[in-house]
């Protein structure tokens, strides 16, 4: 795995060395500062929980729940940690690996889209795996998502600027009852317009992006707050908490109950 110049920034709770891979399940501590530094190898970071900026050169980008990053070797960079930690699913990739993406990707790229969503879960969910499969599925499913990021990076169509207002409304009233004519209508859009752009750039519906942000919501419920899995889901936006918990699960690649395990536990250690 690559050195971490900021070794008390944060942990790595699991890790797998395949093909030409390296995959770590990580958790960094709120409001870590990992001062700006370099790796020999490419990395890829897709995040799950929690948010932080992305320090390069002069340039700061925020980077929250599914955002995807790509470095090419060398790159200085780095990162500071908001409120509240942070889960990132970390891809080391080995040359031969980075050789696929290399003219595609030649600078560092932030890159929101739902089409990584099920793999960076999926992925995380083998990193517990054990049976014999596992090193197998690792590698196809590392594999997609370097591709992924290629593919979105070639293909990407140019944002408008209507798009910004109607994802920070989106963002700022997730567990609201909105409308994509309402959003239309406050960016001075048509609707049609809207759900057609939004799924091309993002690659999810109105709908579907806005659950994601719920689910982001619930994260930070379930790591500050003791309310019970029913009143967060509600709270959310969700209908009930069998609706949340698909959700996600389908989102985070693990349940909420073990979600807030896992944040006490780290919690506790860290106190220890």
């Amino acid at each position: 795995m690559r050195a971490d110049p900021a070794q008390t920034a944060g942990s790595r709770l699991r890790s797998r060395d395949v093909a030409g891979f390296v995959i770590a399940d990580a958790r960094y501590h709120a409001h870590a500062d990992v001062p700006l530094h370099t790796h020999a190898s490419a990395g890829l970071a897709y995040i799950f929980a929690g948010r932080y900026t992305k320090r390069i050169g002069q340039a700061e980008r925020d980077c929250g729940p599914g955002t995807m990053t790509v470095e090419p070797p060398g790159v200085e960079h780095g990162e500071r940690y908001g409120r509240d930690d942070a889960r990132v699913l970390f891809i080391e990739l080995s040359p031969a690996r980075f050789d696929m993406i290399s003219q595609i990707i030649p600078a560092p790229v932030c890159l929101e889209h739902a089409a990584p969503m099920a793999l960076a879960g999926r992925l995380r969910r083998e990193l517990r795996a054990s049976d014999t499969a596992s090193a197998l599925a690792i590698e196809g499913l590392a594999l997609e998502l370097v591709a992924h990021a290629g593919r979105l990076v070639d293909r990407r169509p140019a944002a408008p600027s209507w798009l910004g207002l109607i994802v920070s409304r989106l963002r700022d009233e997730c567990r609201q009852r909105l409308t994509v004519s309402d959003l239309a209508a406050s960016a001075g859009v048509h609707p049609a317009h809207v759900a057609r752009v939004f799924r091309a750039r993002m690659g999810c519906s109105v709908g579907e992006f806005q659950r994601r942000l719920r689910v982001e919501w619930a994260m930070i419920q379930l790591q500050r707050s003791e309310s019970s899995l029913d009143a967060i889901a509600l709270d959310a936006g969700f209908f009930d908490q069998s609706h949340f918990c698909r959700v996600f699960g389908r989102h985070v690649g693990i349940s909420p109950g073990q979600f807030r395990q896992s944040a006490r536990l780290e919690s506790d250690r860290r106190r220890s």
